[in-house]
């Protein structure tokens, strides 16, 4: 018997009967007739306008996945898309011939991955995270991205580059692993929703450094007259965690900063153990970086005969072991502060003692954070070599290039002195640019943890 039913004509026809509610198809695609699409269930493929995908090319959406082609892509020979979180290819991007993406990789074989040996190649399971390739973006031939990877608008990757971390806008980019060669003025490009760092501070006074504010005050153009008087309208942070704040943002850009300083002044490591509880029992906030500092005021209570709030070595060590483990299980990098010195302040010979006491808690610090694992900010040494540098009081017993303003509070210079240690730090670890990948995570867990950031593109009733 002859069917009288016609065979789909058209290459997109052939994929929508094959693949139905699965596939969003835009309009005027010019898609070869041998393209390969696979999706599984509960994934979503969707492909906007105007794209074209040249011959030999597949898309694999693993169960659960997502990829997102936006308008006006071209997709070269022989490409390979695989996605088990999710791939977002932005408007008017361009892949060449033989690109490479997979967001995915087999995890190690170890003992805890396969318990009982198998050997057959998926018995370790997967480890996932997105990649997105954002508007413009230009890969050329023979490109491979690895999983976790952001490519910012209007790069140029060229050929043969293999690009296993993140990538900032308006760049060139080449080598293996692809690193940056040069920037330039990008063309306006619609930009895909900025990546978010999130980075906490915990700890004493030095971190949370009010100022008094009035916003005459710094309106240049409206100073008030010497000698006249102003109302203090706020309390606002400053010191040199703001100073940080600015100088992230003015080398990233691009990325968006969310802040949070829980510095208090007075606090001793057993407030501070208090505060990190509170905010992970009342915010759940997880972080990409948090600054951890604390000892100067378990020491000084001592020397000020405060005995109840003075905390000793052993219940500090207690409270840092603690607060480490606790901030491991939700922050990507934790980087633990040590104190700076007491300036004169005191008596030189109290000073020294307490100087004394307090590079102690400073080194079970450093043992605390090697232990957990986390990165260790020395700014110990710079302040006591600074100081003895800089210039001795004057005749009327003021300090013009002092490090303190009152012995343990800092002053501008004193900022700057730990701000660049911190600068130095995040440099030479490549903090942020590490950072700015998204965590592999296995299989199941990369799923939840980045399907809100390819919600938009699935069709309501798709799901996850």
């Amino acid at each position: 018997m002859t069917s009288t039913t016609s065979a789909p004509n058209t290459t997109a026809e052939r994929l929508r009967a094959e693949h139905g509610p699965a596939l969003t198809l835009g309009k005027d695609c010019d898609l070869s007739d041998d393209l390969v699409i696979e999706i599984d269930h509960g994934a979503h493929l969707t492909i906007g306008d105007r794209v074209s995908i040249r011959r030999g090319s597949t898309i694999q959406v693993h169960r659960g996945a997502t990829v997102a082609i936006g308008h006006d892509v071209a997709i070269g020979e022989h490409t390979f898309i695989s996605a088990m979180a999710g791939i977002r290819i932005g408007d008017g991007a361009a892949l060449s011939n033989m690109v490479d993406l997979h967001d995915h990789n087999h995890r190690p074989r170890t003992a805890a991955n396969v318990p009982t040996g198998q050997l057959v190649p998926w018995a370790s399971g997967f480890e996932a995270a997105p990649i997105v390739i954002e508007p413009g973006a230009i890969l050329s031939n023979k490109v491979t991205v690895t999983a976790g990877v952001r490519i910012g608008a209007n790069t140029l990757v060229g050929a043969n580059a293999v690009v296993s971390h993140s990538i900032a806008p308006d760049t060139v980019a080449a080598g293996v692993p692809a690193a940056a060669r040069r920037a330039f003025d990008g063309a306006p490009a619609p930009r895909e929703e900025r990546r978010t760092l999130t980075v906490g501070f915990f700890g004493t006074s030095i971190m949370e450094h009010l100022e008094a504010h009035n916003a005459q005050m710094t309106n240049q153009a409206a100073l008030p007259q010497i000698g006249s008087k102003v109302t203090v309208e706020a309390w606002r942070r400053r010191g040199w965690v703001h100073r940080l704040t600015l100088s992230l943002r003015a080398a990233w850009p691009h990325l968006a900063l969310e802040v949070r300083n829980h510095g208090e002044g007075g606090a001793t490591s057993r407030d501070i153990a208090s505060i990190v509880e509170a905010d992970r029992a009342t915010t759940g906030t997880d972080y990409d970086i948090a600054f951890l500092g604390c000892g100067i005021n378990d020491v000084w209570r001592r020397f000020q005969n405060r005995m109840s709030e003075a905390v000793d070595l052993d219940e500090y060590t207690r409270h840092i072991d603690a607060m480490l483990a606790q901030l491991g299980g939700y922050t990507r990098t934790i980087i633990v502060v040590s104190e700076t010195p007491f300036g004169a302040a005191e008596d030189p010979g109290i000073v020294a003692a307490m100087n004394t006491e307090l590079a102690r808690y400073n080194d079970a610090a450093r043992a605390a954070a090697a232990a957990h694992g986390a990165l260790f900010l020395d700014v110990w040494t710079p302040f006591t070599a600074a100081a003895r540098h800089l210039a001795p009081v004057d005749a009327d017993g003021e300090d013009p290039g002092g490090l303190w303003s009152d012995g343990v509070h800092l002053t501008e210079l004193g900022d700057t002195v730990l701000l660049q240690q911190a600068e130095k730090l995040l440099a030479e670890h490549q903090v942020v640019n590490k950072l700015l990948d998204y965590p592999l995570l296995e299989r199941d867990t990369a799923l939840a943890a980045y399907g809100p950031l390819f919600a938009r593109h699935r069709p309501a009733a798709a799901g996850v």
